[in-house]
């Protein structure tokens, strides 16, 4: 026997009862969530051409695609982010609908790791995009309903640190570095390795001041004082303008009553080339990455010929999965409330007495060739509720002092 046909690739998943009905509980409340902010569900296709994603100010590195190819040869690309072709629809298909337009999914999305990693490669995303919108108040309403979504699952102990790509910019413009130096300086500080900072700030001869700042970054992490420190360490336009950014954020957010779950990281530096403003991810101590992330790409729709400023965010429902387990929600195998058995000449009764309690919202698991001294070892090892035999003469369910007539 071919070993393979037992086995399934690197990085995807199966998902067994108890985990998929816990899925789609936490997908059935996010989905509600989102309709109820007005942010209304779409869906793009699991194939794009692969160009999609590797121009524009598309995030997606292309080694990390799952690549296949059409009858033309044309390369194509399995869906491996969910924003992008949102963005790409909304160019194509949406380009008259009124604004802001607000607009949320739940899919699929498949990408390899961009290092080897427990981290499935298969994931679903559960997001949103605030399209047609740039204002403080738009930031601040996608991490009020990231806040939110983790809550609605139920999650209790998390938070949402956000960053401004802007301020980072500002300090590489001042520090003079090439966009090569710029983006190795940026994984330095994403790190907080400090010591390779220095080092490379070092060989660069940059001035001794705004050496000091850069370094300064990782330690940029707090409450509101930090945008008073940040505030303090550059004049530089676009430094101002982000910190003045976060402050009316979090401004918003404090009227929203959420502030509390909210931290300022301006070490926070991911994807600088296709974010343009705030950023966001959510992080739990039971998890050692983010649950989800997101942030401002004013860039990415132009991308597609019609220029939007858009926020949104994507969570892992995979990874909020395993954060809820931990928290103490294990996943519980399902059971149905009746295990219903019947002798050979009884069998129409028994279909129509299903159909009942099926019309009264109870789940009915029907047994062939089941005799009543089996069925309730049956039922314990199943978890069902019930065992309900059905006989020549009449129904029987099992208790603890044997088979006694049922009434349902």
């Amino acid at each position: 026997m071919n070993r393979l046909i037992r086995q399934i690739p690197e990085g995807m998943q199966d998902t067994l009862p108890g985990e998929c009905r816990q899925k789609r509980r936490v997908e059935a409340a996010l989905r509600a969530l989102f309709a109820r902010d007005g942010f209304f569900e779409v869906q793009t296709p699991a194939l794009e051409y692969c160009d999609a994603f590797t121009g524009g100010a598309s995030g997606v590195a292309p080694e990390r695609m799952y690549k296949t190819f059409d009858k033309q040869g044309r390369v194509l690309a399995v869906r491996p982010d969910s924003t992008t072709p949102v963005m790409r629809m909304v160019a194509t298909r949406m380009q008259d609908a009124p604004l802001p337009l607000r607009l949320c999914y739940v899919q699929d999305v498949l990408e390899y790791p961009a290092r080897p990693n427990p981290r499935f490669s298969q994931a679903t995303q559960a997001g949103v995009e605030l399209l047609g919108e740039s204002s403080p108040e738009a930031d601040a309403e996608v991490i009020a309903l990231a806040v939110r979504s983790l809550l609605e699952a139920g999650l209790r102990s998390f938070q949402i640190d956000i960053g401004q790509v802007g301020f980072f910019k500002g300090l590489m413009e001042e520090a003079g570095l090439s966009p090569e130096e710029t983006e190795r300086l940026r994984g330095y500080v994403e790190e907080k390795n400090m010591l390779a900072i220095e080092l490379m700030l070092g060989e660069r001869n940059v001035g001794e001041e705004v050496q000091r700042r850069i370094t300064r970054l990782p330690q940029l992490y707090g409450g509101a004082e930090v945008l008073d420190a940040a505030q303090a360490m550059s004049e530089a336009p676009a430094c101002r303008q982000a910190v003045q950014n976060l402050r009316d954020v979090l401004a918003v957010l404090a009227d929203y009553g959420l502030a509390q779950y909210v931290s300022v990281d301006l070490g926070m530096v991911h994807a600088i080339d296709y974010y343009t403003g705030m950023i966001l991810r959510g992080l739990t101590a039971n998890l050692g990455r983010p649950l989800l992330s997101g942030g401002r790409y004013d860039q990415l729709a132009a991308g597609f010929g019609h220029p939007l400023p858009a926020v949104g965010f994507a969570l892992d429902v995979k990874q909020l999965l395993i954060a809820l387990e931990r928290q103490g929600a294990p996943f519980e195998s399902p059971a149905s409330d009746v295990l219903l058995a019947f002798a050979p000449g009884a069998r129409r009764e028994a279909l129509r007495l299903a159909a009942q309690l099926r019309a009264q919202g109870r789940s009915v698991e029907l047994c062939y060739e089941k005799e009543p001294a089996s069925l309730d070892g049956l039922r314990a090892r199943k978890g069902a509720r019930q065992a309900v035999y059905i006989g020549e003469e009449g129904a029987l369910e099992a208790g603890k002092e044997g088979w006694q007539p049922w009434n349902p």
